[in-house]
């Protein structure tokens, strides 16, 4: 029997915060289940650009996420992917939420409402690129689509800032110190897919049907050859955390007339990591001056540091593309003008809109305004990431993934390619220029998005005794909710001692 292969359509936005969105119809296949599409939409005023897949600026309001439920009987939530940190937690304080009403309006985890759950003792702090989250560690059953996980450990919120959904993390264990497995640990060992990989499909901004196919590969969902590229080992990188780090080989860009320019071989070669957590890209300051520089209409704006453009809508039909190189000109990805541009709920009737990139000379990061234009498969148990180009060409064709170091299949995909650039020309980054463009007018207010680097901070803390074991210690040697009074309400109860190690995270 093939593997069992869960397909999850990323929510896409065009709901606003306060209408109910219908929950994820499932259907069965012959080897895969898959999802339907949801709405989630924060802003009402916001580009449909990603479902919850971030921990993005909160401001703005859509994010790329699915639905998973929670416990015994099931409690469905919705979870926003991040390829940039490794947790799952669920239930962040609305109230400190900068989305207040949107966080309200999710459906949240009832943690006495569950025969399933299992306290560890264990608290922990995360601290994000913008926002952290104080939890505390339960066991729990989960439900992706038709598959049942059981004993994941998983964080319950006992306090949060700046967050207004639950997370689904995963990346691989950034520091290599977890004691307990995540979500794609126990999806591998209890068999639900042959191995730790999965593929993301993200969309364009005005594309809804964006997914997560945990196991499996669409090759409907994208154009040419799956290309390997070897993830960086965590001394290679510029911090020395484990994510999704390679190496980014060339920069370049492809007008609408087809003329191209960019950097000649060999002039780069930079780890960035990919980070759907990320509503924006950050590169290093000569490649964030080369981009905006070339990019059609954009001024740089000295306040906000942004290079803005100032109509947006001159880019909806263009046919330019801000391009990526990976292994040479092994793998290309070219992001279409339109695609690679943020408009923040701030800007309001404004046709203003800010360049999807900002500098970041210390940990590069490759975030939604890259990956709407990939189709990625991230394959932990061999170190590796496969990217194309993402195109949609109809109905979906999925692909098991399976075991060993060809696990990941080299898969064409079966959609039509797109047209090449007609010439090129040299794309200089070999120092930081002037901008060529400033920006006199008044730029829509915004604060640095959310999307930094996955947790840049996570300390766990025991409110008690935890099992000698760890976490990772068999269910039943945990204390039971329904086998004495206190379980989790008297741990959840923690949470007010634990704010205060929580507001010293927030504030370094």
């Amino acid at each position: 029997m093939l593997p069992l292969l869960f397909s999850l359509s990323l929510l896409s936005p065009g709901l606003a915060a306060v209408a109910p969105r219908p929950r994820s119809v499932i259907t069965r296949g012959d080897g895969f289940v898959r999802a339907s599409v949801n709405a989630v939409q924060h802003a009402p005023r916001l580009r449909a650009r990603q479902n919850a897949v971030d921990l993005e600026n909160m401001d703005s309001g859509t994010r790329y996420a699915i639905d998973v439920a929670v416990g015994t009987p099931p409690q469905t939530v919705s979870l926003i992917i991040d390829t940039g940190s490794p947790e799952l937690w669920v239930n962040p304080r609305c109230d400190t939420a900068n989305d207040a009403a949107a966080c309200a309006a999710e459906p949240r985890y009832d943690p006495d409402a569950s025969s399933s759950l299992a306290d560890t003792g264990v608290t922990n702090v995360i601290t994000y690129g913008k926002g952290n989250v104080s939890i505390q560690y339960v066991f729990e059953t989960l439900s992706i689509g038709s598959a049942t996980i059981t004993e994941q450990v998983i964080g319950v919120g006992l306090d949060s800032h700046d967050i207004p959904m639950g997370i689904l993390g995963l990346s691989p264990d950034t520091d290599g110190t977890a004691d307990y497995p995540y979500i794609l640990d126990t999806m591998a060992s209890q068999a639900v897919i042959a191995s730790r990989a999965f593929s993301l499909d993200l969309r364009s901004v005005n594309d809804p049907s964006g997914a997560v196919i945990f196991g499996g590969v669409d090759t409907g969902k994208f154009s040419g050859t799956l290309q390997k590229l070897p993830i960086l080992a965590p001394s290679q990188t510029p911090t020395g955390a484990d994510r999704y780090w390679v190496s980014l080989t060339g920069i370049g860009m492809t007008q609408p007339d087809g003329a191209a320019d960019r950097t000649p071989a060999d002039a780069i070669n930079v780890p960035v990591f990919l980070d759907s957590g990320g509503t924006l890209s950050r590169l290093p300051t000569p490649i964030f001056q080369a981009i905006g520089n070339s990019f059609p209409g954009a001024q740089f704006d000295a306040r906000s540091g942004f290079f803005v453009v100032p109509d947006c809508s001159a880019l909806a039909d263009s046919e330019g593309t801000v391009d990526f190189f990976f292994a040479g000109d092994t793998a290309i990805i070219r992001v279409p003008f339109a695609e690679f541009v943020w408009q923040p709920a701030s800007a309001g009737d404004s046709a203003e809109c800010l360049l999807g990139v900002l500098p970041d000379d210390d940990e590069p990061v490759l975030g939604d305004s890259f990956l709407r234009a990939a189709y990625v498969v991230f394959d932990q148990d061999n170190r590796a990431l496969h990217v194309a180009q993402a195109a949609s060409c109809g109905a979906e064709n999925l692909v098991a993934i399976g075991k060993g170091v060809d696990a990941v299949p080299s898969a064409t995909g079966l959609c039509e390619g797109a047209a090449q650039p007609t010439s090129a020309g040299d794309l200089d980054v070999a120092a930081t220029q002037a901008p060529t463009r400033t920006f006199s007018g008044s730029a829509p207010a915004v604060t640095a998005p959310l999307g930094g680097p996955g947790p840049v901070k996570s300390m766990a803390k025991s409110t008690g005794t935890p099992n000698p074991t760890g976490l990772a210690a068999p269910k039943e040697t945990a204390d039971k909710k329904n086998a004495a009074a206190g379980g989790v309400s008297v741990s959840l109860a923690a949470g007010a001692a634990l704010m205060v190690a929580n507001m010293v995270a927030w504030t370094l």
